[in-house]
């Protein structure tokens, strides 16, 4: 069985944060620091409802209780920690852009210290808009799929059920493959389905995809992003956004480490992968970081 690792729901971005330092009057008496949510235009300072991915800016006002400096504001998000800045003044305000993961709701608790061991919590819930286009994704750090002559590593991959089948066993279970590799002079390394035009002679035999009844087909596509992209996605934005049918193409040709496809599945399930390693012969092998669509 191949290892997988779920995108968790409830994921959350951080984008940018800043600093305005400024004076404002305060209350002596008061043994906890103040902090409010600024309503200003352009910042967001009441529940709201948001789609996957969607951006807002929060701004909070932030003020001392005329003894002890407020040291820091720390950020969480449906309890788990999201960030924890330190600040160190007496009175000024604090932003932050935050993005809206996939969670039903999340409660970002914003919680304000300061050196006298004083601390106050307001709370800003996100809720995620129904109609969201987005949506979350199944991992796969490491799959590894062995070219036609590779003795040890099976070449054909069911992401579906998360199996890895020799040749003979993706023979008898055709409806369930949706990956392949193999190496040849033409190709190079390369990952396909069996649906595709695959030269004869790369599979041999009656158990040959060219045989098979039920041959489902991928489309793929390159695409240039940076590996901290990759693996910092958390859901199908980037992939719905920059699929073109269109321009896709049968095969995945020529891998080479650091390459990333965009490929669109038989069932119409869309993902990307990221090539991790590859050994470019005939019994050689391909290691892929792969996420597909929930």
């Amino acid at each position: 069985m191949i290892k997988m690792k779920s995108i968790k729901r409830g994921y959350f971005g951080l984008i940018a944060i800043s600093l305005i330092l400024g004076t404002f009057s305060c209350d002596k008496e008061k043994l906890k620091p103040v902090v409010v949510f600024a309503d200003e235009p352009g910042y967001q300072a009441n529940d709201t409802m948001l789609a996957v991915g969607d951006t807002i800016k929060v701004l909070l006002d932030l003020t001392w209780n005329g003894k002890h400096r407020i040291n820091d504001v720390e950020l969480r998000v449906n309890d788990q920690l999201a960030g924890k800045y330190d600040v160190d003044i007496d009175e000024g305000q604090f932003s932050i852009i935050i993005v809206k993961g996939l969670s039903e709701t999340e409660l970002w608790d914003f919680i304000i210290s300061d050196e006298g061991g004083n601390t106050t919590t307001i709370t800003l819930t996100l809720t995620k808009d129904p109609n969201s286009v987005f949506s979350g994704l199944k991992y796969f750090d490491s799959i590894y799929l062995g070219a036609q002559s590779n003795p040890t590593r099976p070449g054909f991959l069911s992401i579906s059920n998360s199996t890895y089948y020799r040749l003979e066993a993706a023979y008898q279970n055709q409806a369930l493959i949706d990956l392949l590799f193999y190496y040849d002079e033409t190709d190079k390394a390369t990952i396909a389905s069996p649906g595709a035009n695959i030269s004869d002679g790369i599979f041999q035999g009656d158990w040959a995809p060219s045989n098979w009844e039920t041959r489902n087909t991928a489309r793929f596509l390159k695409v240039d992003i940076i590996p901290e992209d990759f693996f910092g996605m958390i859901h199908d934005g980037f992939i719905i956004e920059n699929y073109d049918a269109d321009s896709a193409k049968r095969k995945a040709r020529e891998l080479a480490a650091g390459d990333v496809y965009l490929f669109e599945l038989e069932n119409g399930k869309k993902g990307i992968f990221y090539v991790n390693s590859v050994v470019e012969a005939i019994d050689g092998e391909v290691n892929i970081a792969l996420k597909v669509q929930e």
